[in-house]
Formats: C-alpha cells, structure tokens, sequence
C-alpha cells in the first residue's frame, strides 16, 4: 500500500473510535436521565436505556468492531458514573434503588453482550452461503 492509503484508513479508525466514544458519552447521559422513567407502574425507561446501548454498541461494533465497543462502554460507564457522584445542588439522578443498580450494572454488561454476536453481520464484505443452504 501507498502512504496515502494508509494514512487514510489510519484516520478512518480514528476518526470511528472518536465517534464511538462521543456516542458512548450521549449513551451513558441519556440512560442515565431515562432509566427510572416508569408508566402506570410498569419501568419504562430501563428497557429504553439498554435497547440505547444496544444500539450504540452495534453501530460502534460496526464502525470500529471490538474496539469501538470498549470504548463506547467506557465512555458510557464514565459518564455514568461522573453524573451519578458529581450532581450539582445536591440533584440524584441515580438513586439507591433496584433500578439504578441495574442500569450501573448492566450498561456495561449490555455493551459487552453485543460482542457475542457474529462477526459477519457488521462485515462489508458480499455474504458467503454455505454449502446446501436454500436460496
């Protein structure tokens, strides 16, 4: 390869961990503002925030493959964290409750869960059949 070509794609994994962690940050912030929403009772907002990592996490694994999950997931456990102990005028966003507990725990646990899925699905590759599948 030219150095043209290498330093293009060494900016594009750059510039796709930089992406993954700006979305690790909106990730954390908004799961951390959502995930004591409740409607009639029934929580909401925990589904909501981790179907949000869910989505994160994928489009970070897609741009930046294992990488960009890690850091999408420490962008978020930080910026989860940051808004749960540093709260001005004495605001609680993340109670001592069920709830916050999970959604300290899982976020990172949901993030990490996405790397079970296949490596083909987040390839740009054409798709390989296998032999004496159906078209």
């Amino acid at each position: 390869m030219n150095e043209r070509t290498d330093r293009g794609d060494r900016t594009g994994r750059v510039v796709a961990a930089v992406v993954a962690v700006v979305a690790g940050v909106v990730v954390g912030a908004a799961g951390t503002l959502v995930h004591r929403w409740t409607a009639g009772g029934v929580p909401t907002g925990l589904p909501a925030a981790f179907a949000l990592v869910v989505v994160g996490a994928v489009f970070a694994r897609s741009a930046a493959d294992g990488a960009g999950v890690f850091l999408l997931g420490l962008a978020g456990v930080l910026t989860t964290l940051t808004m749960t102990f540093v709260s001005p005028n004495g605001d609680v966003l993340v109670t001592d409750q069920l709830l916050s507990y999970a959604w300290l725990l899982g976020m990172p646990l949901v993030a990490a869960l996405t790397m079970l899925a296949p490596r083909r699905w987040f390839s740009d590759g054409p798709a390989v059949r296998r032999a004496g599948t159906a078209r």
